[in-house]
């Protein structure tokens, strides 16, 4: 079978926008192997993703080529279950193959596959790389890799350690040219490039926006001619981009603003822009120039964004090279901290500050351990964002901490899934890692 065209908007001839998509992952896979790929659609929904499975979403009767193709171009990414018997089947391949044509036309677009044991999958997945599976069912490992497989880390700088920038700009593929060429220099600089999650929504949402862009050390806005030449924070088409640049200059940082040239602001100074057409692939001298000077301009941020991991100081989340704090760290972008690595002379009110500060306190209250209760409940009282997990069966929360959710996990597994669940909400996106 062709490879098949990616799914449109209707009345349109262009792929629907990755923000725009209805679901997370496609599950593709051969009918054989249904008790298998019911167990990962549980888990993948108990983990908060929406998924595309053909069980519950393809009526009977449907024309199952088109309505397949168009279904994946509906998805962010796709699943591919690889076993001997999906590997035989021509509808796994084609699915496969849809999938690799967008994610040639949607760089964000992810291609995951796990490989049943003796599963020869080499032909079918090159320029691929796959999760093995065990057996029959999935284990800690493969699920936390599952999970790491739709957040790319290979070319994310460490969080803890990262000078971070906060980048406005368009990612539409009739005007992100420019946006790609000033975020490879940031890169080739040593910065690690933070924006809003793509299928988060913006302004409007409290103050998502700004506390993230208060997180940063300096800002990077890349405005490109949308047919107005004329750009306020009031009007389209630029509105949010002067919203983020004067949220910057309230807070005191840095900026570097790279505009075409035809673009003017109307409500403000533009004198200290920097000039680029929006075609361009390389930076001009003058945008180079000031992309360089950021890094001894670079601040340190307002307002850190941290996750507080509260728990028990024997469990792993507490070990700092733990995978539950590697999996933490890649689903938020946000560094984690836990109360013994805190090492000041008043170490009480270090820590009460420490969880007052954080953008998310993750209290695992297993076994209701009084110090992680504690922390808990200070972070509450501070009116931090806090989540509760706990092991074993469902139940209430100790009282103090009544108003929250307490998802409960059985095993590595599910914690996995709970961890995802609960974190998901507080990411942001680390644009290093799709350049």
């Amino acid at each position: 079978m062709p490879h098949a065209t990616p799914a449109t908007c209707a009345g349109d001839s262009m792929p629907l926008p990755i923000q725009r998509r209805d679901f997370d992952v496609f599950l593709s896979h051969a009918h054989k192997d249904a008790a298998f790929v019911s167990q990962l659609d549980r888990w993948l929904t108990s983990a908060g993703l929406r998924v595309w499975y053909d069980a519950r979403e393809l009526a009977g009767g449907a024309l199952l080529a088109s309505d397949l193709q168009a279904a994946i171009g509906r998805c962010r990414g796709i699943l591919v279950v690889a076993s001997e018997e999906s590997l035989a089947r021509g509808w796994v391949k084609a699915e496969y193959n849809s999938a690799i044509d967008e994610r040639a036309n949607q760089d964000a677009f992810r291609v995951v596959a796990l490989r049943f044991p003796n599963a020869n999958v080499e032909e079918l997945l090159k320029g691929t790389s796959w999760i093995d599976l065990p057996g029959p069912n999935l284990d800690a490992d493969s699920a936390l890799a599952i999970v790491g497989a739709f957040y790319p880390g290979e070319k994310r700088p460490s969080p803890a350690t990262a000078r971070d920038i906060f980048i406005s700009c368009s990612w539409q593929p009739d005007d992100s040219e420019s946006a790609r060429a000033v975020c490879r220099a940031l890169v080739k600089e040593g910065f690690r490039l933070i924006g809003d999650a793509r299928d988060q929504k913006g302004f409007g949402q409290g103050e998502r926006v700004e506390r993230i862009i208060g997180s940063c050390g300096a800002l990077v806005g890349i405005l490109p001619f949308r047919e107005v030449e004329s750009a306020s924070a009031n009007e389209r088409p630029y509105k949010y981009f002067i919203q983020e640049m004067d949220e910057a200059a309230r807070l005191g940082l840095p900026t570097v603003i790279v505009a075409d040239p035809r673009v003017r602001r109307v409500d403000g100074s533009d004198a200290g822009w920097v000039r680029m057409e929006t075609a361009a692939k390389e930076c001009p001298p003058a945008v180079s120039v000031s992309l360089k000077g950021l890094w001894e301009q670079w601040r340190d941020p307002p307002a850190p964004q941290y996750v507080f991991c509260a728990t028990d100081l024997d469990s792993d989340l507490a070990r700092a090279s733990g995978s539950m704090r590697h999996l933490i760290e890649r689903i938020t972008g946000m560094s984690t901290v836990v109360g013994s690595e805190i090492h000041e002379d008043n170490l009480q009110s270090a820590i009460v500050k420490k969880v007052c500060d954080a953008f998310v306190v993750l209290a695992d209250i297993t076994d209701d351990n009084l110090n992680t209760c504690i922390e808990a409940g200070m972070g509450l009282a501070a009116r931090t964002n806090v989540e509760l997990v706990a092991r074993g069966k469902p139940r209430r929360p100790p009282f103090m901490l009544r108003s929250l959710q307490m998802p409960t996990y059985e095993d590595n597994v599910e914690r996995v899934a709970v961890l995802h669940r609960v974190l998901r909400p507080y990411r942001r996106r680390v644009i290093n890692a799709e350049l």
